[in-house]
């Protein structure tokens, strides 16, 4: 792929990869969205009782439709059954401290926003913080539940997310500077 160039006052200006264009703009909206999702739980404040019990409610009917397959499939769904039960455990912790989890989501938001911007404008301490922000998106699990509390499915997804957008922004490393 050749690259184009633009000459400005005397000066040469290689062009903005389009690639580089297309994954900032996706990731803006999803950094954009993950901070108005937050923003609104800050300023929102803590769910209702309602709320929450309907939300124990559903992981109630999710553990009985698990263990009624279980039981008609004739098959062991023990883990699964243990990462839902560890999903809840998760979704309790969030909701008892729903102020400080919103807010920590949308400093790591911020961060991930600062890490495209210098990769959008061409600067390569942009794709280190990034990945300094895909690491946080990692551990973001761990400052409200206790490791052993964490399914190891939701960690490893988190793994592969990251890397995958790492990978992406990584195929423009030589535009940036």
């Amino acid at each position: 792929m050749e690259e184009l160039k633009e000459v400005n006052e005397g000066r040469v200006f290689e062009k903005r990869p389009k690639f580089l264009l297309v994954i900032s703009i996706l990731s803006f909206v999803n950094i954009g969205v993950s901070m108005l999702t937050s923003l609104f739980g800050v300023l929102g404040g803590k769910p209702s009782s309602e709320e929450l019990e309907a939300a124990k409610l559903q992981f109630a009917n999710s553990h009985e439709q698990l263990d009624a397959l279980a039981k008609s499939e004739k098959v062991d769904m023990s883990y699964w059954s243990d990462v839902l039960t560890k999903l809840e455990i998760m979704s309790d912790n969030m909701y008892a401290n729903f102020s400080m989890y919103n807010s920590l989501i949308l400093l790591v938001a911020i961060f991930a926003l600062l890490a495209v911007y210098l990769m959008f404008t061409g600067k390569k301490l942009g794709f280190h913080f990034y990945i300094g922000y895909c690491f946080l998106y990692v551990i973001q699990s761990y400052f409200f539940t206790a490791p052993s509390d964490v399914p190891t499915f939701v960690i490893v997804l988190n793994i592969l997310y990251g890397g995958i957008w790492v990978f992406l922004y990584s195929r423009n490393l030589k535009w940036m500077r």
